[in-house]
């Protein structure tokens, strides 16, 4: 793994532990400590799963789909149309 991406790991997981400290905070006047602990677990695991897929898996999904030069969208274009049923 290189550094780049570990620092890019590490750094999404300090973010997810930002968010879940957030989503603690709102729910910390009426919830008992066990309570507060279980959600913050739950919160950290959910915004480092959402943030990976956003970060990590979703730009690598749309580099895919985004044409970067205007060869490749007529080469897409046409095999849409291609595709296309005529009647």
């Amino acid at each position: 793994m290189s550094k780049c991406l570990l620092a890019k790991r590490v750094a999404a997981w300090l973010c997810a532990l930002a968010f879940a400290v957030l989503a603690l905070v709102a729910f910390h006047p009426n919830v008992r400590p066990i309570f507060l602990l279980v959600i913050f677990v739950a919160m950290w695991v959910l915004f480092r799963i959402v943030g990976g897929w956003v970060f990590f898996q979703r730009r690598a999904e749309l580099d895919k789909k985004i044409p970067v030069s205007s060869k490749e969208l007529r080469k897409r274009k046409k095999k849409f149309f291609d595709s296309l049923q005529r009647p």
